[in-house]
């Protein structure tokens, strides 16, 4: 696990840096820059109006963490509170929750993110928002059948006896009891939404104006960057985005051992 969070942590100081600006490139007017080979002098490449690749390829890193960060967050904040009212108070709740979990399941989630992204404009604010609705499903369902198991406790149907309240018994034994599996999953949706940021900007309806590695990946495509030999800008965006991706699946799955251990 200890190499993956360093992973991670080098991608998270990147993103902050190019959050404060410190890495910041600028269109070439002369293009005499453009579509260098990497090089002591672009050590990763330029793109076509002269950009340096290593520098998008940075400022990629901070759109897919804010992505990933506030979209995994509404997800598990969304999906915790449908799971925890469902399992919880059961009946026309749980009934009517799941048949809402249940539509928004029964949709291809890639096209509902489109369309939700689509619908508030695009941009960061329209995608992470987009796939925070969509990919809450999955938690709720964990949260929910955990919580049912808990309500049957004896602990928990002894608190309740001597009067403990619903804020009480989530403070002091629910939310313990399920912020493992919250942790893994916010991890695990992370990894969704950064996929589902690239898928996004790749077909053009994600966030503009900003260097994403799916704007990257898009752009080689239309300038057919591989048929005239640019390797360059395509091999940076998706190698960053796999050692990210593959970071997050490492800590998740070295965390999920750990607590399913103890």
């Amino acid at each position: 696990m200890k190499k993956w969070t360093w992973v991670l942590a080098m991608y998270v100081v990147i993103g902050l840096g190019a959050a404060f600006g410190l890495f910041q490139t600028a269109v070439d007017p002369t293009l005499e820059r453009a579509d260098l080979a990497p090089s002591a002098e672009a050590l990763l490449g330029t793109d076509h109006l002269g950009r340096s690749v290593g520098i998008m390829t940075m400022e990629g890193v901070e759109i897919a963490l804010m992505v990933g960060s506030l979209a995994a967050v509404l997800a598990v904040f969304t999906g915790v509170s449908v799971g925890l009212l469902a399992g919880w108070f059961g009946g026309t709740v749980d009934r009517v929750l799941l048949w809402c979990s249940a539509s928004v399941a029964a949709i291809p989630g890639i096209l509902l993110v489109m369309l939700i992204s689509r619908l508030m404009g695009g941009g960061l604010a329209g995608v992470f928002i987009a796939v925070g609705l969509v990919s809450w499903v999955g938690i709720a369902r964990l949260v929910r059948n955990e919580v049912q198991q808990l309500r049957a406790t004896p602990y928990l149907m002894a608190a309740r006896l001597h009067g403990a309240g619903f804020g009480q018994l989530l403070r002091r034994h629910i939310l313990p009891q399920i912020a493992p599996l919250a942790c893994v999953q916010f991890l695990l949706l992370f990894i969704y939404a950064v996929k589902a940021e690239a898928v996004l900007s790749f077909l053009g309806v994600g966030i503009e104006n900003r260097s994403s590695w799916g704007r990257m990946i898009a752009d080689a495509w239309a300038f057919d960057d591989l048929g005239q030999g640019h390797w360059w800008r395509l091999t940076a965006a998706t190698v960053a985005m796999a050692g990210l991706l593959l970071a997050l699946q490492g800590v998740s799955s070295a965390l999920e051992r750990r607590w399913s251990r103890s």
